[in-house]
This record gives C-alpha cells, sequence and structure tokens, in this order.
C-alpha cells in the first residue's frame, strides 16, 4: 500500500524538476556596455591640471558580460572586482547569472573599492576606479 503513495509522489517529485536556464538577456542599465572595449587613454595630472594621455605601451581590453561581470582579454574577473557600478548615475548591483572564472586570488588583498563609476555616451566609455586615474575606452564589438 505503501508503494502506491509512493510511486504518485515521486512522479509529482520529477515533473516538478526543471533545468535552471541562464538568463543572458542583459538588464537596460546594462545592455549598452555589454561586449568589448578598447583602452585607449588614461587621465593624469600634469602641471596641475588633469590631462587625457593616450595608451601607447600596451593593448588593453575589457568585456562587460550580460550580467554585468567585467572580464579582462584573458577572460577572467579580476581579484578585487567591485559588485556595484553607477553606470551614467544609475546604480546597477553585479550579481552573476552564469559560472564566473576567477584567477587564484588566495594571496591578494584586496583594499576596499565599493564601487566603480562609469560615464557612457555612445562607443566611449571612461570608467573611474576608487584611487587610479580615470580610464577611457572606446567599443570593439
Amino acid at each position: 500500500m505503501k508503494r502506491l503513495f509512493y510511486i504518485p509522489l515521486l512522479l509529482i517529485l520529477l515533473l516538478n524538476c526543471k533545468k535552471d536556464k541562464i538568463d543572458t538577456q542583459p538588464d537596460e542599465i546594462m545592455k549598452p556596455l555589454v561586449g568589448k572595449w578598447h583602452l585607449t587613454e588614461t587621465e593624469e595630472t600634469v602641471n596641475g591640471k588633469k590631462m587625457w594621455v593616450p595608451v601607447t605601451l600596451t593593448t588593453v581590453y575589457v568585456t562587460f558580460r550580460f550580467d554585468g561581470i567585467l572580464l579582462d582579454e584573458k577572460e577572467m574577473v579580476g581579484c578585487c572586482a567591485t559588485k556595484i557600478y553607477n553606470i551614467n548615475n544609475t546604480k546597477f548591483e553585479v550579481i552573476p547569472r552564469a559560472a564566473v572564472p576567477y584567477y587564484d586570488c588566495s594571496t591578494v588583498y584586496c583594499a576596499a573599492c565599493p564601487s566603480y563609476d562609469i560615464e557612457f555616451n555612445g562607443n566611449e566609455m571612461i570608467i573611474s576606479r576608487c584611487n587610479s586615474a580615470r580610464s577611457k575606452y572606446i567599443r570593439v564589438e
């Protein structure tokens, strides 16, 4: 008699199991940033004035994933990545919706940087990261 009770219960449980689908649609605020970006200039202070200086010695690319994860050239997340972006003065919380490839960060000490300020206009983006110079990027893809 117990078997007759367990069989329908098992069927109900099996039918309710769904494979979780990953939602790869970016949020509206993130949509214009998704893709690959090339670092072109950094802001430096020269003679007391802030100036944009072209980056010529290295080629740096970053990629924003659909969920806001910021990846480097190797498609990895930096050890001290922030969880909040202020995109054109609108707060966006980065919540991974797929597996995130991290470097081994076990020996890295990260100073607190609660958020990045991101300004974008068309195919140009400027990122301000806490205590570092602002960086200007141009869209690649």
